[in-house]
């Protein structure tokens, strides 16, 4: 059985719609987690895109990377680039593989709401790679 991390910059919409989407994909084949550098809380928008997937991510928690110092992973997938380096000191044993997809901003409102589902299929898609490249 694997175990990925999966860190964001707040913890509250990539990390943790790819946390749920790995999840509900691998099913009991890889333990998944997600947290972030300066995590913020869940947002609600990112769980009702999710819901809408049949993808379940509330209750959620938004956790914070100091709390998986001293675990190992197999896989960290991360989204801020600029903190490789970081990365790399904690864990320097697993796998790092950056995830070039941009961060959603602004709060709330139909627009933002759209964006969000769009970052839904992007993610889903670059979980199929993931999955096909590193954890089959």
């Amino acid at each position: 059985m694997s175990q990925i991390l999966i860190v964001g910059q707040e913890n509250a919409i990539r990390s943790q719609m790819l946390e749920g989407i790995l999840k509900k994909k691998l099913g009991h084949k890889s333990r998944i987690f997600s947290c972030g550098f300066e995590p913020s809380g869940v947002d609600p928008q990112a769980i009702r895109a999710m819901a809408e997937e049949q993808i379940v991510i509330a209750g959620h928690t938004s956790d914070a990377l100091e709390e998986f110092h001293g675990f190992e992973f197999d896989h960290i997938f991360f989204f801020p680039i600029e903190k490789k380096e970081h990365l790399l000191s904690l864990f320097p044993k697993s796998n790092l593989i950056h995830l070039a997809i941009p961060e959603i901003s602004g709060y709330g409102g139909a627009q933002r709401l759209e964006q969000i589902r769009r970052l839904s299929v992007d993610l889903q898609e670059k979980a199929q790679e993931l999955i096909a490249g590193y954890l089959s």
